[in-house]
């Protein structure tokens, strides 16, 4: 199944550097120019997914959903908390710090985001083992 998501923003600008740097984190590459007023991450449309950020196209503000999430998957425990600190850095806002989330299970380690438009999103990491877990 091909898949892409799509979140409206206010300033394209600031979106694109918010995503270039928590993208940059997953491996995910900016996909080439689509469209003026849009921007792309991940794979190329016939072979896997993709995010894109614009402008609502009823000109209307973009707006948040209550209970709306992406969540995107890491490698390492280490990389859930490199996508936390590097959205921080680049105009996010924290929605829940990088660890475990024991209602999730005993292994789940998750993270939250607002983007600046204030969309949320998470990166988690499935079978995370304390003992095993490098902090970087």
């Amino acid at each position: 199944m091909d898949l892409y998501t799509t979140y409206g923003t206010n300033d394209l600008l600031r979106a694109i550097r918010f995503y270039d740097a928590i993208f940059a984190v997953l491996g995910q590459p900016r996909l080439p120019g689509w469209i003026d007023g849009w921007a792309g991450w991940g794979t190329d449309p016939d072979s896997g997914t993709g995010f894109w950020v614009c402008e609502p196209f009823d000109g209307a503000p973009a707006n948040t959903g209550n209970g709306t999430m992406i969540a995107f998957p890491a490698q390492s425990a280490g990389q859930v908390r490199r996508f936390h600190a590097a959205g921080l850095e680049n105009g996010g806002s924290d929605e829940g710090k990088p660890g475990i989330r024991p209602h999730y299970g005993p292994d789940f380690y998750v993270a939250y985001l607002r983007d600046p438009d204030g969309n949320k999103l998470s990166c988690f990491y499935y079978h995370y083992d304390p003992d095993k877990d490098a902090e970087d």
